[in-house]
């Protein structure tokens, strides 16, 4: 009888557990075919509608206070101080011997990498003053958008590992998750309002970023169940 239930259960397990490579697979394979799909649409660089029409809608109420918030957001996306933020967060892991925590944090730093290389390749030049306001100058090409990669990266991976963690409560685990959910909004729209990038940059950026934390997060959840 026990050698049944143990048969039954661990069906049961290679069900499930081939249902989330099932899901995994398809859930890449669509982001992977959307984001291939943006970047044709975006590929002769003129604006589009929604790029125009998001950009007004956002750029409509100015304010110095609301450039001050926007450029507040979007700061902590430049090159130092996002390899300052990453640092920071792996060493706390360390300390606490959260190795593996520590580790998949730093992977985040990989998708400034990922940014340059899909920059140069698909070269998109930035928004310009004939179609919008421009608060904060930038350099580099414009699509995909690296701050959003970024947020998307780094908050995406503190999310997944909120919710794999063993010692934080359910309500913990909400509060982080949604914290995180609203740096990578409130990076998106401050890149757009700044007049930095193109709504389509910034739905690249995050197309990419969920790829990025898609895989390394299987591989930091693959490392936790291995324990």
């Amino acid at each position: 009888m026990n050698d049944r239930n143990n048969n039954i259960i661990s069906n049961f397990s290679t069900y499930f557990t081939d249902r989330k490579k099932t899901m995994f697979f398809c859930f890449t394979i669509f982001f992977v075919i959307v984001f291939l799909m943006l970047c044709f649409y975006v590929v002769d660089s003129s604006p589009k509608t929604w790029d125009l029409l998001v950009s007004q809608e956002l750029q409509e109420d100015q304010s110095e206070i609301l450039d001050l918030l926007m450029k507040s957001f979007s700061w902590l996306g430049t090159v130092y101080v996002a390899a300052g933020m990453v640092t920071t967060f792996a060493l706390v892991f360390f300390i606490f011997k959260y190795f593996k925590e520590g580790f998949y944090i730093l992977s985040s730093m990989l998708s400034g990498g990922v940014s340059y290389v899909l920059k140069m390749l698909i070269d998109r030049p930035r928004p310009t003053t004939d179609f919008v306001r421009i608060v904060q100058e930038t350099h580099y090409q414009s699509f995909p958008s690296g701050h959003v990669l970024f947020y998307t990266a780094f908050f995406g991976s503190l999310i997944v590992i909120a919710l794999y963690s063993n010692i934080l409560k359910l309500s913990w685990k909400a509060v982080i998750s949604l914290v995180c959910l609203g740096m990578i909004v409130l990076g998106a729209v401050s890149r757009i309002y700044l007049g930095a990038h193109w709504f389509t940059d910034v739905l690249g950026g995050f197309i990419v970023g969920v790829l990025f934390v898609m895989i390394t997060g299987s591989i930091y959840i693959r490392s936790k169940n291995n324990i």
